[in-house]
């Protein structure tokens, strides 16, 4: 009879992506090997094949971690007991540091949306990924759904659009802020005066283009400076800012 197996599929699995976020680490989203991730797994490429096809798959597998441990965060800030446009505001004023799961996360997400990188990765990490988004997305969706539920939201219109309109817009305002960070943040490496993994100041632009994106709805209790300050602290409270 043969000897059972040391590790199952799945804990297999786990090795393979641990080792790889070891390799990552080392060198670079760009220049890891996939032997690289043999060795430091102690398994054989034949065995590694059988979960990873390519370098590709082990970038969305692992920007899938990502993604679902952002989505946890989300949903922690989500069900905080504060009003719904304070619990919008809060994944804004998310400090960046406290969220992260690996120090390359923004590198695997940059990878993870190139068109190159998604037409050579298998279709099953491909899945993973759409499920991990969607994931996020019925998070959010779930929320709106309550606060209109409540009376705590008042609209004219089909309710789905209206909350994918709310999502996309705070959503676009977010990434957009990140991407002419980044730019500043070309400048202030060389200075070694980087802030973009800092949380954002509760009186920036963001903050206040986003408040007056929210306020632009029907809500009961609008959102405010002083609700602001209060999603802040509470977040502090909770290791989030």
């Amino acid at each position: 009879m043969a000897p059972a197996p040391k590790y199952s599929p799945k804990e297999q699995e786990q090795l393979i992506l641990d080792a790889a976020v070891d390799c990552i680490e080392q060198t670079s989203v760009m220049d890891f090997t996939m032997s690289a991730i043999s060795k430091a797994a102690g398994m054989s490429m034949g065995s590694i094949y059988k979960h990873v096809q390519c370098k590709e798959d082990i970038i969305f597998a692992l920007a899938t971690r990502v993604y679902r441990h952002q989505s946890a965060i989300f949903s922690q800030v989500l069900n905080l007991p504060i009003t719904t446009p304070e619990k919008i505001i809060g994944l804004t004023l998310l400090n960046p540091r406290k969220i992260k799961l690996y120090e390359f996360d923004s590198h695997l997400e940059s990878f993870a949306t190139n068109e190159l990188v998604i037409k050579r990765t298998s279709q099953r990490w491909t899945d993973h990924m759409i499920n991990a988004h969607e994931n996020c997305e019925a998070i959010f969706s779930q929320c709106m759904h309550q606060a209109v539920a409540s009376g705590e939201l008042s609209f004219e219109g089909e309710l789905d659009s209206m909350i994918e309109e709310i999502n996309l817009s705070c959503w676009a305002m977010h990434v957009g802020f990140q991407h002419v960070e980044r730019v500043i943040q070309v400048r202030q490496i060389a200075e070694q005066t980087d802030s973009l993994q800092e949380a954002v100041a509760l009186d920036a632009t963001i903050i206040k283009s986003t408040m007056r994106l929210l306020n632009s709805y029907d809500w009961q209790h609008p959102l405010s400076d002083d609700g602001v300050l209060n999603v802040a602290n509470l977040l502090a409270q909770h290791s989030l800012r």
